[in-house]
């Protein structure tokens, strides 16, 4: 039964105020709700987390909150902490059936009227580990919260597992002080000297950014969405990092420029209104308090004719430098001072965000799902736990987050009321080869409007593996053989895969062949010979073709059915490779080795609790080096995926490419 004694009754903030009102319209809608999944990799003691989630909820006033309406909306805040909390013994149950688990407890509506608004749930993951997830109303966090909860957590449940009598220090400043300070600022000159910024820059006619949509869209919006996850290719990381030396700009500076350029486009405008965030505690005692003080800068870009990537971000850094000095005055006053015709199909004035996620108390990547590190906190060692997103509160938002492991991570979020998964990967493909371009040649035209992009798929290049240019020492070709055999990847591993799955071993081995090509190659279009056993698929006398579309950062086990499917086609209509062409590389799952002239031949079999093997290469094209390096790769990737098969491709291969970039050069990225 819940404590109905209240403490203290307090006005709500600017941005609370649009969260309520956003509830009353919608009281059933999930678009202010969010989720974080961390995993544990020791099991937590559930009496020792409840104890530790109450010190948190104790501590601070906005997790004991409920929302009324009285004569205006008012916060209320309860004396004593009540908590939200189920453990699952789910130790039996699969990554599938943990995925349905969460994603029907996020499906749940909080009730801002009863609370708790901030609710924990706890499994038991397989042998040894934990689940712990954390479910938030954004009406009382933001992602500064979220970093601070996971760092208090951890602390607390560490002093009380060890028996530390050490106590924290009380919390001396709650969200009450900063909806004070935001009130006293409003009505201050300096607030009013934003008011006036605010009113001029938006002032006129706004147009949203109309991405060209798949679908109509709806009349009310059902705020349903997706994020296409994919991590930065290692060239574009590396052209990001080299444009941030040498122009010295913020990195927030170089993603906006790029990200405005697709915008532009895609949509074909030129006046762009991209929502970019700010933490918003304007004061060093704000720091540590919980609740949602960010500020959402609606950042106008008025692109001039026949730019380049130079005078954008030029202007971009101007424009993001002079709008963040006005940034802690609220743009939900200011828009109700505009003169622009308000339409319900928009959740807002603007469609378009992007947000550079930055964890305050963790080294690591904790907002996106696609962080594969792991890290510290404060002695307990925490993965993300990847799960998919259902909502969005925009047409198309690039989120950027920084990864331990060199890596650049990010995703589009996008409304799935007008756009498809599929249109997103192809942007995805888009944005980061357009990216690349634009950084390589800052001074030459942004292209004009590009619609929709183009099909990538077009040409079909057979040259995959760069080759080594050995000399030919003789007029003969000359093949050699390097042949392996691994005990301690156990057959069992890719069979339980196989059923998952529903597919065959021998589209595994192929999938994790053209993953390990990728990472070679960073080529997304990939094609090659194969032939199979009889068991496996149908016996055929000569190699046949498969064509793979590695775009969009899929995740692995989707790959693989994709590439099942392709091999089914492939042999349905006979797809020989075209009699002008030679393909490099030839793949096939025998024990015996056909006849063959082909450049690179890559042969693999099981037997009993072994994998054996052979790649035969031509020592005129290819060096030994080249074909050992390939081999010890493949036996990760295979290792890898059969450890954690719920993975995306670019994750899989990350720590290969993270050897090509130092710390140092690293960090940059993020000061």
């Amino acid at each position: 039964m819940m404590d109905k004694t209240f403490i203290k009754t307090i006005p709500l903030s600017e941005a609370q105020k649009d969260y309520y009102l956003h509830y009353l319209v919608y009281p059933m809608s999930p678009y202010y709700q969010e989720q974080y999944l961390f995993h544990f990799k020791s099991r937590l003691d559930v009496s020792v987390t409840i104890r530790a989630l109450y010190e948190i909820v104790k501590r601070h006033e906005i997790y004991r909150s409920i929302f009324v309406l009285e004569d205006e909306p008012i916060q209320k805040v309860y004396s004593e902490p009540i908590l939200d909390f189920e453990h699952v013994a789910a130790t039996t149950w699969d990554d599938t059936m943990i995925r349905e688990y969460f994603n029907q407890e996020f499906s749940k509506p909080f009730t801002l009227e009863e609370g708790p608004l901030f609710s924990c749930r706890l499994l038991d993951y397989k042998e040894s580990g934990s689940i712990l997830c954390f479910k938030y109303h954004h009406i009382c966090f933001d992602g500064w919260s979220v970093s601070l909860t996971l760092d208090e957590f951890t602390m607390i449940y560490q002093l009380l597992i060890t028996g530390n009598d050490h106590e924290l220090q009380p919390q001396k400043h709650q969200y009450a002080d900063f909806v004070e300070w935001e009130q006293n600022y409003i009505a201050s000159q300096e607030g009013e000297a934003a008011r006036a910024f605010w009113k001029k820059k938006l002032g006129g006619t706004l147009e949203r950014v109309e991405v060209p949509a798949d679908k109509k869209r709806p009349s009310t919006p059902s705020f349903k969405g997706g994020i296409s996850f994919f991590t930065f290719t290692r060239e574009l990381r590396d052209e990001l990092i080299a444009y941030h030396k040498h122009h010295k700009y913020p990195t927030d500076v170089i993603y906006l420029s790029l990200f405005s350029a697709f915008l532009y486009r895609i949509a074909g405008q030129d006046d762009i209104i991209v929502g970019v965030p700010r933490y918003g505690r304007p004061k060093r005692e704000f720091h540590t308090i919980m609740g949602p003080c960010m500020v959402m800068l609606p950042l106008r870009i008025k692109i001039p004719k026949n730019s380049s990537l130079r005078e954008l971000a030029k202007l971009i850094h101007e424009e993001l430098s002079l709008c963040s000095q006005y940034q802690n005055y609220p743009i939900s006053l200011i828009t109700a001072e505009l003169q622009y015709e308000r339409d319900k199909k928009y959740a807002s004035f603007f469609s378009s965000a992007f947000v550079h996620q930055k964890a305050i108390k963790q080294d690591a990547a904790i907002m996106l799902g696609n962080a594969q590190n792991t890290f510290d906190s404060n002695g307990l060692t925490v993965s993300i736990y990847p799960i998919g997103k259902d909502v969005s509160q925009y047409d198309l938002c690039l989120v950027v987050e920084k990864d331990n492991h060199h890596d650049i991570l990010a995703g589009f979020e996008y409304n799935s009321d007008i756009l498809d998964e599929e249109t997103i990967a192809k942007w995805v493909a888009d944005f980061e080869r357009t990216s690349l371009s634009l950084l390589k040649n800052d001074c030459e035209n942004i292209p004009a409007h590009a619609g929709k992009p183009v099909d990538w798929m077009e040409s079909l290049s057979l040259k995959i593996l760069p080759e080594d240019v050995i000399p030919l020492s003789t007029d003969s070709i000359k093949f050699e053989q390097e042949t392996f055999e691994w005990a301690c990847l156990r057959e069992t591993g890719i069979s339980h895969l196989a059923k998952v799955w529903d597919t065959s071993s021998y589209a595994i081995f192929m999938t994790v062949f053209l993953v390990l090509l990728y990472a070679e190659t960073e080529k997304e279009d990939l094609a090659l010979a194969f032939r199979a056993e009889r068991d496996e698929c149908e016996d055929v006398s000569s190699a046949l073709l498969l064509r793979a579309d590695l775009s969009g950062n899929p995740l692995l086990g989707d790959l693989v059915l994709q590439i099942q499917s392709k091999l089914k086609e492939a042999h349905y209509h006979q797809a020989s490779f075209p009699k002008t062409q030679k393909p490099q590389l030839l793949f096939e799952k025998s024990k015996n080795a056909y006849p063959s002239t082909i450049d690179f031949q890559f042969r693999i079999h099981e037997s009993n609790d072994h994998i054996n093997g052979a790649i035969i290469y031509k020592s005129n094209v290819f060096k030994r080096e080249t074909v050992q390096r390939i081999c010890t790769q493949y036996e990760y990737l295979l290792e890898s995926v059969t450890a954690e098969p719920h993975q995306r491709i670019r994750e899989i291969v990350s720590h290969l490419n993270s050897q090509f970039l130092t710390s140092d050069d690293f960090e940059q990225l993020f000061l």
